[in-house]
């Protein structure tokens, strides 16, 4: 349960043994390869083209898929020999010239549909738009004016120049055609700008509206037999060459990775040398697989680079390991830095338990992430996932059993023997007793950010330089516990003051003898252990002092969002249930199909969101309350060098 030890190591090799070298390499999966700027060589530029036109060609063709390709079955040397003799080129550049033929025959078709849909209104038009154009005495508009100013329209034309006619009415307004000389065009206009008209512009349009709008039609028509017939390539294509495409993408990524790594080798003209970190307890098994696969290619210990810091590799049991998926959520421990994983564990799962607060919620989610894992085929990190959500699952069923939380029903309504076998576990109830559920919620806090405090004395004494600082760390740590207590009493104390009242005396003491303790040891300690007077007189009083204790009341009171989502859920699950019975009750029959839909789908749908709030709420504990007070981030996660191959199934 801690960070991994890591060891720098140089690797010098023959060119001769290069290629075998780094394919060997890929296969251990145990180095990290030691990485800097520097342009690919010409056969590097090559797979990377090879790549993008794969991953363009696989983005394209993921469209016409309902799901995902079963990916290939084959093993590594079948994959290479299938990178060899399939046309990527070929079938890439096929792909590609489809879908730019569906991208323009998609435009050219919104074109005509627009076109059309402007045109469509003046049909009954009997002489085309050029012969208005082309009189010189007369002057002709053409347009729309909305049923809201037909009224206006209606009172006729201002001279005895004009004419007016309406040879289309819709339900929105009417079309209509204006005719006048020119001399009246100035009245003409104004009248027109009255009525709220909306002259069309047909454009270059040389015969009648109808005949126009045919040829647009039987051109539209054209479009769409192109462009369906495009997408049933697309779809033929992506049915057929998906799985291969997948495959090769994963092949022409490790390729890629190969040829990087060579273009990162330092080179003579005879030898390749590398530089890279490796687990310190894989080193020796790494100098067998070398020495015994190679002749010429030697392994070494070397010391990191000033400054450099070594990238972090975790290790813990099973069960822990899960929770490293909320330590990477927050960043790798830096140099030095313990591995909080273990003490995310007893947390995490209690909390997300607590914002769910029902059983019949955990166990949604612990059976749908326990099939996730016995049936499902996931990468190493979505396992991980799994397995974190499938143990805040269960956490959940625990703590809704003992607050009598199934689903939101009302227990106490229903007369049988099972809703009788499921109270007598209850314990608490969150609605009933949320003052007590408040008070709880604090002492959590109290308990995760003393926990929080210890783990920092213990860092402190840890990377002390001297004595009097590594008793000032332990002190301070104890000092720092003691005002947590007692600011948890003194909050308590004002939800459930009959409870409290014993310990108070206790705690405000705790609370007292801490904050003199963290003004006292910060000061003589401090200044014993050498960090000078003004650096000890700040460390006694400023944020990490006398004036962090009142943050310290705000974290503490931050754990009220237990209780927030702890009560949400349990009142927005009976809602579901009471719309649902309201819906059988007042709809015969089928009522009772539509109400059982609504549990399913509703309850379904509940589960997701309400987990989503107890996954990011306790995290947000997680990260500022509890973080804060001992862990700091900024290493970089372990990457060793290995042969990955996503969309294809390598089997031996």
């Amino acid at each position: 349960m801690a960070v991994v030890p890591m060891q720098k190591v140089g690797i010098v090799a023959h060119r001769s043994d290069f290629e075998g070298l780094t394919a060997r390499l890929a296969e251990l999966g145990m180095v990290q390869v030691s990485t800097r700027e520097k342009p690919l060589a010409e056969a590097g530029k090559e797979t990377e083209t090879r790549l993008s036109a794969v991953e363009r060609a696989i983005a394209f063709l993921a469209q016409w898929v309902s799901k995902k390709p079963t990916p290939l079955e084959l093993t590594y040397e079948k994959l290479r020999e299938l990178a060899r003799e399939f046309p990527i080129e070929k079938t890439t550049d096929e792909i590609d010239e489809n879908r730019r033929s569906i991208e323009e025959l998609s435009t050219r078709e919104n074109s005509l549909q627009q076109r059309i849909s402007a045109l469509e209104p003046f049909a009954s038009l009997p002489f085309s738009f050029a012969d208005l154009e082309s009189m010189s005495e007369v002057r002709s508009r053409v347009g729309f004016v909305s049923n809201t100013l037909r009224d206006k329209l209606l009172e006729g034309c201002p001279t005895d120049l004009c004419e007016q006619e309406t040879f289309n009415t819709t339900p929105s307004g009417l079309y209509v055609l204006f005719v006048f000389h020119k001399s009246v065009e100035a009245e003409v206009e104004e009248f027109l700008s009255g009525c709220g008209f909306a002259e069309f512009h047909p454009g270059k349009i040389d015969g009648l509206p109808a005949d126009e709008l045919a040829k647009l039609q039987a051109e539209l028509s054209e479009v769409k037999t192109s462009l369906r017939a495009a997408k049933e390539k697309a779809q033929n294509d992506a049915t057929q060459y998906l799985p291969t495409l997948n495959a090769l993408r994963g092949y022409l990524e490790m390729e890629l990775s190969k040829a990087r790594l060579a273009d990162l080798a330092e080179r003579t003209e005879q030898t390749l040398f590398l530089t890279g970190w490796i687990k310190a307890a894989d080193f020796e098994r790494l100098r067998d697989e070398i020495d015994r696969g190679f002749g010429a290619v030697a392994l070494e210990k070397i010391a990191p680079d000033e400054g450099e810091a070594a990238p972090v590799a975790l290790k813990n049991p099973p069960v822990i390991e899960a929770f490293e998926v909320i330590t990477d959520l927050y960043g790798r421990p830096r140099a030095g830095m313990i591995d909080p994983t273990p003490f995310i564990a007893p947390f995490f799962p209690l909390f997300f338990a607590l914002c769910l607060t029902d059983a019949g919620y955990g166990s949604l989610l612990a059976l749908f992430s326990g099939g996730m894992l016995l049936f499902g085929k996931q990468n190493a990190g979505t396992r991980k996932f799994m397995r974190l959500v499938f143990y805040s699952g269960i956490a959940t069923i625990v703590a809704g059993a003992l607050a009598g939380g199934w689903f939101g029903l009302d227990l106490a309504s229903m007369d049988n023997g099972l809703a009788r076998a499921l109270l007598s576990i209850k314990v608490f109830d969150p609605l009933g007793n949320a003052i007590e559920f408040f008070a709880a919620s604090v002492f959590l806090g109290v308990l995760q950010v003393s926990v929080g405090f210890g783990l920092n004395g213990y860092i402190g004494v840890r990377e002390a330089p001297n004595g009097a600082l590594k008793l000032r760390a332990a002190l301070l740590s104890i000092s720092w516990i003691s005002v947590t207590i007692g600011s948890g009493v003194f909050i308590a104390n004002y939800l459930i003051p009959n409870a409290i009242a014993p310990i108070l005396p206790v705690g405000l003491g705790m609370f007292k003898f801490g904050a003199l303790g963290i003004v006292a040891f910060s000061l003589i300690l401090g200044i014993l252990g050498k960090r000078g007077l003004g650096a000890s007189i700040g460390d006694g009083i400023g944020f990490d002092g006398l004036y962090g204790i009142v943050s310290l009341f705000g974290d503490l009171l931050s754990y009220a969002r237990i209780l927030a989502l702890g009560l949400s859920t349990g009142v927005i699950a009976g809602v579901i249930d009471i719309i649902a019975k309201q819906l059988a009750s007042m709809i015969p029959g089928v009522g009772i199909v539509i109400a059982a839909l609504l549990v399913i789908v509703g309850h379904a749908a509940y589960t997701g969101l309400s987990a989503l709030g107890a996954f990011v709420h306790p995290a947000r504990l997680h990260f500022v309350e509890y973080f804060g007070k001992f862990y700091e981030a900024g290493g970089k996660p372990f990457k060793p060098f290995k042969r990955v191959i996503d969309g294809a199934e390598i089997v031996k």
